[in-house]
């Protein structure tokens, strides 16, 4: 699930009621993962970061790093492609 922000802010998340653990990352305006939380199932606990435009929730264990990027198609949904150290996806 991809959230969108009309503005980068501080931008917190929680688990309640979420049956599993997800990856949940936080990207800036530049469109470059700036943080990635663990969710744990149920978890009350707010995380959060500053200078989110996005947030997108994948199932744990993702693979998606800190400096990775969001990439857009102009005439499709948003997509994220996690790349490896020599440039592919």
């Amino acid at each position: 699930m991809i959230f969108y922000f009309e503005e980068p802010d501080l931008v917190e998340m929680w688990m309640k009621d979420t049956l599993i653990p997800l990856d949940i990352i936080f990207i800036n305006s530049d469109q470059e993962v700036i943080a990635v939380e663990q969710g744990k199932p149920n978890d009350p606990t707010l995380l959060g970061h500053e200078d989110t435009l996005y947030v997108v929730e994948l199932n744990q264990g993702s693979g998606v790093k800190v400096g990775d990027e969001l990439e857009f198609d102009d005439d499709k949904a948003p997509t994220m492609k996690v790349l490896a150290p020599d440039g592919s996806t």
